[in-house]
């Protein structure tokens, strides 16, 4: 296989940035974005502060919410600079489920996306793409750079951001008879053909494996929800945090994400803004170290909000959500 091909790119240092010691890690993020033509731009933080920002050469303007800010060049961290504080607040969210840290965060719509991430505590990293198409490459290009750094510069152990790409997609079966817990909230049309269609999803899609846990909402309020913490070997998952609780917390976070949510969509839309008629945001990942919590957007009034408790099968389990919602998205709710 040839080598891949470097782009010309740029790198605009913060006068505290000091390559005799900090040298490596500003080599190997210029590399990155040198290889992998989706990153628009790739900045690196430390506790907060701007380092650096490595750009790529040439690029189109930044969305008029940027320019207008002052200089071009110095705006590019801008988008990386909101999505940081953004996941600091999402971290404290996620931190009382007691399945890690927040370490990875992607926000995209379907003009492009922002990817965000710890290397270790303090340590931050954030990358921008303006292509339609660019997020899966930015996000395997990210994923693949921050365990570099945490491996080869700080001698920390992969974290497997992303899940293990040699992870099989197997789907272990349950030995509850009964499958998925499924309860149904105040949105949910009362039909029983309808709930009964819903609740053949969920005992598809929702599995001990990979997706361990689904909710459905529509304008802000449950559909249906559905998950099986209950099974056996889901056990040692519910030491510290019992079934109940994360039940719960999952419902909180369904709630609180509307306020997050236009945070994210002011960081996203000043390199993507959103189409006339689409939801601002399509998808959103939040990675922990242990799993994962992600939003899939099927219109602008309705989201699926999925969750994996096994790290290796992240990515798998959100491969699985995007298949319910594609599946519960052409379920027509019975006229009221």
């Amino acid at each position: 296989m040839a080598a891949p091909a470097h782009r010309r790119t740029d790198t605009l240092k913060e006068s505290h940035w000091a390559d005799r010691r900090h040298g490596r890690i500003t080599a190997l993020c210029e590399e990155e974005v040198a290889r992998t033509p989706q990153i628009r731009s790739l900045s690196h933080y430390s506790n907060g502060i701007l380092d650096f920002t490595v750009f790529r050469v040439p690029r189109a303007p930044l969305s008029s919410l940027v320019t207008e800010l002052g200089d071009e060049d110095e705006s590019e961290a801008l988008p990386g600079s909101r999505l940081l504080l953004c996941a600091q607040d999402l971290g404290t969210v996620l931190r009382p489920l007691g399945t890690g840290e927040l370490m990875r965060t992607v926000v995209a719509n379907t003009r492009g996306g922002l990817w965000g991430g710890r290397a270790r505590p303090g340590e931050f990293l954030a990358a921008v793409t303006d292509l339609p198409d660019g997020v899966p490459a930015m996000d395997a290009a990210m994923n693949r750079l921050v365990t570099r750094i945490r491996t080869e510069v700080h001698s920390l152990p992969d974290e497997l951001p992303g899940g293990d790409p040699d992870a099989k997609a197997y789907r272990r079966i349950t030995a509850e008879p009964a499958g998925p817990h499924v309860d149904f909230g105040t949105a949910a049309e009362p039909d029983i053909a309808y709930e009964e269609r819903l609740r053949g999803l969920w005992r598809t899609h929702v599995n001990t494996t990979d997706l361990q846990y689904a909710g459905y909402y529509r304008d802000w309020a449950l559909v249906c929800v559905g998950d099986v913490f209950d099974a056996h070997e889901l056990g040692p998952r519910f030491i510290d945090v019992s079934v109940r609780t994360r039940r719960t917390a999952y419902r909180d976070l369904s709630r609180s994400l509307r306020g997050h949510l236009v945070r994210l969509t002011d960081a996203l839309a000043l390199v993507a803004p959103p189409e006339a008629g689409r939801a601002p945001v399509d998808r959103l990942v939040l990675d922990v170290q242990e799993g994962a919590v992600y939003v899939h957007w099927t219109s602008a009034g309705a989201f699926l909000l999925g969750v994996t408790l096994d790290q290796r099968q992240v990515d798998h389990a959100e491969r699985g959500l995007q298949q319910l919602a594609h599946a519960v998205g052409g379920i027509i709710p019975p006229q009221r």
